[in-house]
């Protein structure tokens, strides 16, 4: 009986107390919010939107996240965290689509060499053109005119229109099927 009684005191204090990594220290009250992104009116998915306090103090957390299908983005705190701080935030909002052959995939931090040449190689003389189309003006801190106010009493949801759609090509983004001949390594 005594047993019972202390595993399921047990359970209780591990679900109040909560398991998980512990919050950065000074992690201000954060409280749920979602942004609705349009583009033209539609909503435009998979757009990354980042917050960008106008109270300094706040510059140490971080907070947004990408659109799903829907153009919503649930804002999350160092990508972690559920929420936001409450404050007022400059909102940047950007998304690239790539044209032509896909875009190799980065082969991660703990790469081999190898992976890390092959991944260079392939970037260096694939052929595809990448394109941001969002105006810079939305993507930029200090053009953007997109802006929220999150606050503890809520409902914290909003929504953001960032213009029609543009193309506009990233040139250090994109590659243009150099020979292999041309290929220099990573390095050199």
């Amino acid at each position: 009986m005594n047993f019972r009684l202390l595993l399921i005191s047990g359970c209780l204090l591990a679900i109040v107390i909560g398991c998980g990594e512990p919050r950065p220290e000074g992690l201000p009250e954060l409280y749920p919010a979602t942004i609705t992104v349009t583009q033209d009116g539609s909503p435009l998915a998979g757009a990354a939107v980042t917050l960008l306090p106008q109270d300094a103090a706040l510059a140490r957390w971080p907070a947004g996240g990408t659109t799903d299908s829907s153009g919503v983005v649930t804002l999350h705190t160092y990508s972690t965290y559920p929420g936001a701080p409450a404050g007022t935030f400059k909102v940047t909002v950007s998304k690239t689509i790539t044209e032509g052959e896909p875009r190799p995939t980065h082969p991660g931090a703990d790469a081999t060499p190898a992976e890390l040449s092959a991944y260079d190689r392939a970037m260096k003389t694939g052929n595809f053109e990448v394109f941001q189309v969002v105006a810079a003006e939305h993507r930029m801190p200090s053009t953007t005119k997109l802006s929220i106010d999150v606050t503890p009493s809520g409902p914290n949801q909003f929504t953001l229109d960032v213009g029609p759609a543009v193309k506009e090509k990233e040139v250090n983004a994109s590659a243009s099927a150099r020979s292999t001949e041309e290929y220099r390594p990573m390095g050199e």
